[in-house]
């Protein structure tokens, strides 16, 4: 009968040890050395954390939705709907922008090519550009169609077509000489 005897106080010593050291595990400088009535550390407070900021809202374009102020292939303007954008065709040998769709982070528009049928259109700076150039044939314009996200580059003729921005149905687009 001895050995039960010593079996429970050395589960009960190894008890007590455990709670000794579950107590002295629970004090510390952070805590505010507060228990509750059965001996049992709180939990630590914490400060209040504020959300970080969000970060802040792009400038409105230059040019507002006033697309004329693009006629001479500077200006930066939102797109909001299908719209043409009639362009400087001796100047910049381009005689419009037509856009076509704005779905998601993409907007798709044509370029009204010359009818001189001469043309230098490329697109950069978007891996996922899409181009494709329709005519021009003797003696009729083509156009070359563009789907493009942000980021993106196209060279059309002489002027530049960058998409600053695109989302949820409007497209902020800069344009500036060649």
């Amino acid at each position: 009968m001895a050995r039960p005897r010593a079996g429970f106080r050395l589960h009960a010593a190894a008890g007590l040890a455990a709670a000794a050291a579950l107590g002295l595990a629970g004090c510390g400088g952070d805590d505010d050395g507060a228990a509750s009535a059965s001996g049992s550390p709180t939990a630590k407070k914490t400060a209040p954390t504020t959300p970080p900021a969000p970060p802040p809202s792009p400038a409105p374009p230059a040019d507002g939705t006033n697309l004329r102020a693009c006629k001479d292939g500077t200006c930066e303007v939102k797109v909001t709907r299908r719209v043409t954008i009639p362009m400087d065709e001796e100047k910049l040998e381009v005689s419009t922008i037509r856009v076509t769709s704005l779905e998601g982070d993409a907007i798709s528009f044509e370029v009204g090519l010359p009818s001189s049928g001469a043309f230098d259109f490329n697109c950069e700076g978007d891996p996922r550009c899409q181009t494709m150039v329709v005519g021009p044939a003797a003696g009729s314009s083509g156009n070359a169609k563009i789907t493009a996200h942000p980021g993106a580059q196209v060279k059309a003729n002489g002027v530049v077509i960058s998409v600053v921005s695109a989302s949820k149905g409007s497209v902020v687009l800069r344009m500036k000489p060649r």
